[in-house]
């Protein structure tokens, strides 16, 4: 009676190992379309870091100054 429930388990672990194998190879099929459209999308852009940056953090990156003179010449200090 042992001897069947471990096979009948077996079977099961390895039918459901094969489902889930199937599962994710279709998943990579139908991920690899979309993947390789948005990168084909994106390297056409030709975007830099700083435009980038300018897009997706606007607060964080501010005009820098025309001139240094304008520029504090000591930081700190008293």
């Amino acid at each position: 009676m042992k001897n069947y429930l471990w096979i009948g388990l077996i079977v099961v672990v390895v039918l459901i190992t094969l489902f889930q194998t199937l599962q994710i190879n279709s998943l990579k099929e139908s991920l690899k379309g979309t993947i390789t459209g948005k990168a084909v999308q994106s390297q056409s852009s030709g975007e830099t870091y700083e435009q980038m940056m300018a897009r997706m953090h606007p607060e964080q990156v501010q005009r820098k100054p025309a001139t240094t003179s304008s520029l504090p010449t000591m930081v700190g200090g008293c």
